[in-house]
């Protein structure tokens, strides 16, 4: 079997799902304005930043009351899972970091905030669910929505293992912090300026392919 090379960092690869491995921006934010719309809430200016955090963690920071998000949740949900699960791509270069990372050895594993049955049905249509060892995500009923607990659950399933996280906003790198692993921080995700360097990335890249070089040990 092969194994990763022993200057490797870490021999098994997490990675965030929106932002990170697709872009899922235009059908989240058609989920989100038909959200707003169906239940005539004011939408925020900027949905973007909806994009990467639980959203009901999203909502909460935004002010709105528990009644208000439930309703928020269950209109986005039924837009997202029909239509906006699909407005979606798999970024440049991530399929080649893929078959590179698997023939080398490493194993691969999803931890995200989105649902875990939304990341799976996404996964699925892009032919990507054989490529994960492991799929994690937040459940329905938001006993596990943050990426600390996420990652936790995923962790749990891979022990023993030398892991990294590869995510592109601030609480991915919290969640790998608060779990004491190295974090690769992606520009081509939703990340504000200086959110990756302020949250603690240990490696920030701009291309996929430069996470083979980290995985290598060359960088």
């Amino acid at each position: 079997m092969t194994t990763p090379p022993s200057t490797a960092p870490f021999d098994t690869v997490i990675f965030d799902l929106d932002g990170t491995v697709s872009d899922s921006a235009p059908g989240i934010l058609a989920s989100l304005d038909h959200a707003f719309k169906e239940t005539r809430l004011t939408a925020p200016d900027n949905l973007v930043r909806f994009i990467g955090p639980p959203l009901q963690t999203a909502f909460l920071a935004e002010g709105f009351n528990l009644d208000e998000i439930a309703a928020l949740l269950a209109a986005y949900r039924a837009h997202y899972w029909e239509i906006g699960a699909f407005a979606n791509y798999v970024y440049p270069g991530i399929e080649h970091l893929l078959n590179t990372l698997a023939s080398d050895g490493f194993r691969l594993a999803i931890a995200t905030s989105k649902p875990e049955l939304t990341a799976r049905r996404i996964l699925e249509y892009f032919g990507y669910t054989e490529r994960f060892e492991i799929i994690g995500g937040a459940t329905f009923d938001m006993s596990r929505a943050t990426k600390t607990l996420v990652l936790g659950y995923v962790l749990d399933q891979l022990t023993p293992c030398r892991p990294v996280m590869i995510g592109d906003r601030y609480h991915d790198v919290e969640g790998a912090i608060d779990h004491g692993l190295p974090c690769v921080g992606v520009r081509w995700g939703y990340s504000a300026d200086d959110e990756l360097e302020q949250a603690g990335a240990k490696w920030i890249v701009a291309e996929p392919a430069e996470i083979l070089d980290i995985a290598h040990g060359v960088r």
